[in-house]
């Protein structure tokens, strides 16, 4: 009876193994190699880790993220594996973790997210010293180079007349130019949402196989007070003069903008649920957002001001007989 206990936890977990690897490796892979789907799979990447977090214990997904990267560096390039291991890997096995250790969702988004910019942080200077290069020039290099691509891939098939494409040219480059200087603040946002779409695959998977975690309503997301005051000297900064103020000011800027658009949508979504007909204005909220993306700047300050209007408190009226 024993023997065949072990026999069958030893076919989970070997199966457990498989779905890591595989899973995780090949939606990695479709991300270099399809340019569309693969957009989305570089999202869905590290959410195999997570099922075989659960099939397997923390040692099979270690094992499994581990497998992945060595097959990624043989495959690809050992780079590409030190790339897997920042925005899956890491992210994949620390999601689990924190959650089934209860911590509150926005706590496990932004410890992950923390964890995987140390990381990313520490690769980026062991390539760097290894190889004596300039850091912003080679990003600007590699950016300019994809603009480049680009550009030249809608000159081939767009079919625009020329004074469109010219139109297009001036917008990539403009484009880039930011994307230059807001580079640390693209990688942040990245693996935010990364680490938030990993966190959201593996509570459902969680709570498909009855397993705890701290399923906290994201109406109730409130980013910390103290980060009003470095949004407001953020602010103050971009005023400066010197690129040494504005670039990291933008960055700042940029990461917080998005820490209050989730909180302004956060408000709306408690406000939509006091009504009866709550599933059909979270619809509407969605395709006006989609359709109108300047109202983004409306709920982002929505998110802002809701630390003094306090917006999804519910305002109780007591009437008085008169």
């Amino acid at each position: 009876m024993e023997q065949l206990e072990s026999q069958s936890n030893g076919g989970q977990k070997l199966a457990a193994v498989l779905i890591g690897t595989l899973g995780s490796g090949l939606l990695f892979s479709a991300s270099l190699a399809v340019p569309v789907i693969g957009f989305v799979s570089a999202f869905l990447a590290p959410a195999p880790l997570g099922l075989a977090r659960i099939k397997g214990g923390s040692a099979v997904a270690g094992f499994s993220a581990l497998l992945a990267t060595l097959l990624l560096a043989i495959l690809f390039s050992p780079p590409i594996g030190a790339w897997y291991v920042v925005q899956c890997g890491l992210i994949g096995l620390l999601v689990p973790e924190l959650a089934l250790k209860g911590f509150r969702p926005s706590r496990t988004i932004i410890w992950t997210t923390a964890a995987g910019l140390t990381l990313t942080a520490l690769i980026v200077a062991a390539f760097v010293i290894s190889n004596g290069i300039n850091l912003q020039l080679f990003i600007q290099k590699e950016i300019s180079d994809g603009i480049n691509q680009a550009t030249k891939l809608y000159e081939q098939h767009s079919g625009l007349p020329a004074q469109d494409l010219e139109v297009l040219k001036q917008g990539m480059q403009t484009v880039g130019q930011i994307m230059s200087r807001t580079y640390p603040a693209l990688t942040t946002i990245n693996l935010g949402l990364i680490s938030a779409i990993t966190l959201l695959l593996f509570m459902r998977t969680a709570t498909k196989r009855a397993v705890a975690v701290n399923g906290s309503p994201f109406k109730e997301f409130k980013t910390p007070e103290p980060l009003i005051w470095l949004l407001i000297v953020a602010g103050f900064a971009m005023l400066a003069p010197s690129p040494l103020l504005t670039t990291p000011a933008l960055n700042i800027l940029s990461v917080l903008g998005i820490l209050y658009f989730m909180q302004g949508l956060a408000v709306l979504i408690t406000i939509s649920e006091r009504s009866s007909f709550a599933n059909t204005l979270k619809v509407l909220l969605g395709i006006i957002l989609l359709t109108q993306p300047y109202l983004v700047v409306v709920v982002t300050v929505l998110g802002i001001f809701d630390y003094w209007g306090d917006f999804r408190t519910p305002r109780i009226t007591q009437e008085e007989n008169l």
